[in-house]
C-alpha cells in the first residue's frame, strides 16, 4: 500500500497473487522475445529472461518497498531511447536506476558517458550485472567507468554533474513520485543539465506535472518506422531539464 495507494493496491492484487502462476510462461517468452534481438550472443552476456519471487532474491526491500520483478528490453529500443536525448553525453555520468543484469548500462558504454551508475535493491542482480559488465566484448569495458550498487533507490544520493537517469518501469506511482521529488531537491540544490530516459513510462504522472523537466519528441515520436519491431512496452517517454530563463 505504500508503493501503490489503497486502490491500486487492490487493483494489483490478483495479478500478484497469481504471478506465481503464470512466472514460469512469462520467463519463457521474454527469453524468446530477447533472444531475438542477438545481445547476449554478441557480447557473451546473461541479460534475457525474468527474475522474479526467490530468483530475484527479495520480495521487499530494506526500505519496505515492493521489489520489481527484473526484465529488460531489446538494445534497439535502448538505443533509440539514448539517441533521443540529442546532447554529448562527454560531461555527463548515466545512471540506471533498477539497473538489474546491467544491459543499459553496457549498451550505454558504447556512449562517451563520463561514468556509468547502476543502482539495484537486488544482489543477485548486481552480481549478474558485475559478471556481464566483466564478461562483455568484444570491445572490454574499463571498469573504472562502472560503479554497481546494492541498495534502495531512496537511499541513493544523486551525483554532481550532467546527468541521464535510465528507468524501465522499475517503480510504482509512489515510490516514483518520491524518486523524482528527491532528484528536483538535488537539481535546485545544484542547477545543471538531466535527462530522463522513461521506457514503459507507466508512472509518468510524476514527471507529467513537473516544473522542472519538459517533455520532448523522441527519434520514433519524429519518424514512426523507427518504432518497427519494437513491442508496445518498449516505447520510451523523454524528459530534459527546462532551459533557463
Amino acid at each position: 500500500m505504500r508503493d501503490f495507494g489503497i486502490v491500486a493496491t487492490l487493483d494489483e492484487l490478483p495479478a500478484y497473487l497469481l504471478s506465481p502462476l503464470t512466472a514460469r510462461r512469462r520467463r519463457r517468452l521474454k527469453q524468446e522475445q530477447l533472444s531475438r534481438d542477438g545481445f547476449d550472443e554478441a557480447h557473451g552476456t546473461d541479460t534475457a529472461g525474468v527474475l522474479d519471487g526467490r530468483k530475484l532474491g527479495t520480495g521487499v526491500t530494506k526500505g519496505g518497498n515492493l521489489a520489481s520483478r527484473y526484465e529488460t528490453t531489446s538494445a534497439a529500443a535502448i538505443t533509440t531511447a539514448l539517441d533521443s536525448v540529442g546532447a554529448d553525453f562527454s560531461d555527463f555520468t548515466f545512471i540506471d536506476l533498477g539497473c538489474g543484469k546491467g544491459k543499459p548500462l553496457m549498451i550505454a558504454s558504447s556512449y562517451p558517458f563520463r561514468r556509468l551508475i547502476g543502482v539495484d535493491s537486488s544482489a543477485t542482480c548486481i552480481r549478474i550485472a558485475r559478471r556481464n559488465i566483466g564478461d562483455y566484448g568484444p570491445d572490454r569495458i574499463d571498469p573504472s567507468r562502472v560503479e554497481l550498487l546494492t541498495m534502495d533507490v531512496e537511499e541513493f544520493e544523486f551525483p554532481a554533474g550532467p546527468l541521464v537517469i535510465y528507468l524501465f518501469n522499475p517503480f510504482p506511482a509512489k515510490l516514483m513520485e518520491r524518486v523524482i521529488a528527491k532528484l528536483e531537491r538535488s537539481l535546485r540544490d545544484e542547477p545543471r543539465e538531466a535527462a530522463i530516459v522513461y521506457v514503459n513510462p507507466q508512472a509518468i504522472a510524476a514527471l507529467a506535472h513537473s516544473s522542472l523537466f519538459v517533455r520532448i519528441p523522441t527519434i520514433a515520436d519524429r519518424v514512426p518506422q523507427v518504432a518497427d519491431g519494437l513491442l508496445r512496452y518498449e516505447a520510451a517517454a523523454i524528459f530534459v531539464t527546462r532551459p533557463a530563463a
